[in-house]
């Protein structure tokens, strides 16, 4: 299966068998996870992988009761560690080392980020940042569940404060998303698009002309 034909058959699954999902493969999704990129090379995603059908039923409450949290035999809840981004400098020289950017940037940019500080302003853009670098990484793992015959769910509606309060997640971990994950017991038919005349624009935002 190449990724086209993933991104193709990829569905949110509402209904999950029973069958447990093998440790190898919940490993290979975190790994798709963990090449995923970022910007600065952050990389401040981390992930929670609950089996256990007390917590799961926990995060089913926390989720509005929603029953395919609860049905799958595996939740990753997705979460964004927005200290990450104090390691600015360390992922810079990284990315410098790696030949990835030339080594003016840490005279440029680190100094630049030093002298400003955290703004609250900053904290706000770093954790829509932080969002972002882990929505990919979570793609990630959609994808690669796709071709291993898992199916997930991305899942946006749960009271932050519970699910939290039940995974004992620190004040600086945000949640992304949980992901519920198993073995697909439906085949959703492909859900309504919208055309690509009504996202792209050519040049200039509304211009539809080539």
């Amino acid at each position: 299966m190449d990724v086209k034909e993933a991104i193709q058959k990829r569905r949110s699954i509402r209904r999950f068998k029973s069958d447990p999902v093998p440790e190898d493969l919940i490993l290979q999704l975190l790994e798709s996870a963990r090449l995923a990129p970022s910007g600065s090379n952050t990389q401040p995603w981390k992930f929670i992988v609950v089996k256990d059908a007390e917590t799961r039923k926990k995060l089913q409450s926390a989720s509005y009761h929603q029953r395919h949290v609860g049905q799958a035999p595996v939740i990753i809840a997705c979460c964004a560690d927005i200290k990450a981004f104090e390691k600015f400098p360390e992922r810079i020289d990284e990315l410098i080392d790696a030949g990835a950017l030339p080594a003016k940037t840490r005279e440029v940019f680190v100094p630049s980020l030093k002298k400003e500080g955290i703004s609250a302003d900053m904290k706000w853009h770093l954790l829509i940042a932080a969002t972002g670098n882990t929505d990919i990484a979570i793609e990630h793992m959609v994808l690669h569940a796709v071709e291993l015959g898992l199916g997930t769910c991305w899942v946006r509606w749960f009271d932050d404060h519970k699910v939290k309060e039940i995974l004992e997640i620190p004040s600086n971990i945000e949640i992304i998303a949980l992901l519920p994950l198993g073995y697909p017991a439906e085949e959703p038919p492909q859900r309504p698009r919208f055309t690509l005349e009504k996202m792209v624009y050519y040049e200039k935002y509304g211009n539809q002309t080539i």
